[in-house]
C-alpha cells in the first residue's frame, strides 16, 4: 500500500512539474513560472521560492518572444496552450503631429549689452530689446511610422522666430568736437529651422489607453539667420569744416543678413489624452540643442563667408505649447 502512495506521489509531482508555465525571452531564457495575466504591455507571474513561497513578478511583453501556458482542459489530463508574442501592430500606422506655442532661447547677448550701456543707453530699453529677442514663438511638425504601438520611426521639422525693435543713442561728434547724440533704430529678426529624423516612442499609463505619453529624439540640421535692419540719422559735412547752423542731416539705413548651417539635436516630451481613436490633443515640451561655429554675413558693402567665431554661438531653445497628432 505504502509502494502505490509513493508511486501516486510521483506521478502527481511529475504531472505538476509538467504543468508549469514557461516564458521565454527575446534573449532565449525560459522562465518556469504560473502565468497569471496577460494584457498588452506585460505578463504577470508568479514563481515558487527555494523556501516554497510564491512572488509576484512581471515582464514587459516587448522582452518576451513566446510563452507557453498550460490550461485545464478536463479531469483527465493538461491541455498545453502555446501562444507566440506578436507585436501590436496598430491599425493605423501613420501618425501625423503639430505643436505650437512660446519658446525662450539661450543665446548670450552680454557683449551687445555692455556695449549699449557704454554708448549710454539706458540698462531698461537694452534688456527690453534682448529679452524679445530670446523670446519668440516655434511651430513644429513631424510624421512617424509606427513599427508598433510604442514605437515608431519618421522625420521632425522645428521653427523658432523671434523679433526686436527698438531705438538706442549712437555718440559722435559735433562743431569744436562737442558730444552729439544721434538716434539709432534696430530692426532684428531670428529664425532657427531644425530638421532631421526622429525615433518616437509611446507609452499608455491607463487601461482604457485615453492618457499617451510620447517621446522623440532626433539628431539632424539646423539652419539659423538673422535678419538686421539699422537706420541712423548721420549729419552731412561734404567738404565744409563748419556750417552756419545745423548742418544737414539724412537718415542712413544699414541691412545685413547672419546665416549659418550646423548639427543639432531635439528632444520632445508631450502628455496627450485621446479624443477620439485616431485623435489626441495635450501638452508639450521640446528641448533643441545647436552651436555656431562658423557665420556669414552680408550687407551692401561686403560679404563674408564662413567666418570663424572666437566663441561658439548657444541658439539652443526650449518650447512649450499645445500638440495635436492623428493616426491615419
Amino acid at each position: 500500500m505504502k509502494k502505490l502512495l509513493l508511486i501516486f506521489l510521483f506521478f502527481v509531482s511529475l504531472a505538476t512539474a509538467k504543468a508549469q508555465d514557461k516564458i521565454i525571452t527575446i534573449k532565449q531564457d525560459t522562465i518556469e513560472c504560473r502565468i497569471i495575466s496577460v494584457n498588452a504591455e506585460r505578463i504577470i507571474y508568479e514563481q515558487k521560492t527555494s523556501d516554497n513561497h510564491f512572488v509576484g513578478m512581471s515582464i514587459p511583453i516587448s522582452d518576451v518572444l513566446q510563452y507557453i501556458r498550460t490550461g485545464r482542459s478536463d479531469s483527465f489530463g493538461d491541455r498545453l496552450v502555446h501562444e507566440k508574442i506578436k507585436r501590436e501592430r496598430p491599425e493605423h500606422r501613420w501618425l501625423f503631429s503639430l505643436q505650437g506655442g512660446l519658446a525662450h532661447s539661450f543665446t548670450d547677448y552680454s557683449n551687445f549689452k555692455t556695449m549699449m550701456l557704454d554708448a549710454g543707453n539706458s540698462a531698461s530699453i537694452t534688456n527690453d530689446y534682448i529679452t524679445k529677442l530670446q523670446n519668440g514663438t516655434h511651430l513644429s511638425t513631424s510624421l512617424h511610422y509606427l513599427v508598433t504601438s510604442f514605437f515608431g520611426l519618421g522625420v521632425d521639422y522645428n521653427l523658432f522666430r523671434s523679433a526686436s525693435k527698438g531705438e538706442f543713442l549712437s555718440p559722435g561728434y559735433g562743431q569744436l568736437n562737442v558730444p552729439l547724440y544721434l538716434k539709432l533704430g534696430l530692426d532684428e529678426r531670428q529664425y532657427s529651422h531644425f530638421a532631421g529624423a526622429s525615433v518616437l516612442f509611446q507609452q499608455f499609463p491607463d487601461k482604457k489607453r485615453r492618457i499617451k505619453i510620447s517621446e522623440t529624439i532626433s539628431p539632424g540640421i539646423v539652419l539659423f539667420r538673422n535678419e538686421s535692419r539699422n537706420s541712423e540719422y548721420q549729419s552731412y559735412w561734404g567738404d565744409r569744416d563748419f556750417y552756419n547752423g545745423q548742418p544737414p542731416q539724412y537718415y542712413e539705413r544699414a541691412n545685413s543678413v547672419t546665416s549659418s548651417t550646423n548639427f543639432g539635436a531635439k528632444g520632445s516630451l508631450s502628455v496627450e489624452y485621446g479624443i477620439t481613436p485616431q485623435l489626441s490633443a495635450g501638452l508639450a515640451g521640446n528641448f533643441m540643442w545647436a552651436k555656431l561655429h562658423k557665420v556669414s554675413v552680408k550687407n551692401a558693402a561686403s560679404d563674408t563667408n564662413d567666418q570663424k567665431l572666437e566663441k561658439p554661438m548657444n541658439i539652443s531653445h526650449i518650447d512649450y505649447g499645445f500638440i495635436v497628432r492623428y493616426n491615419f
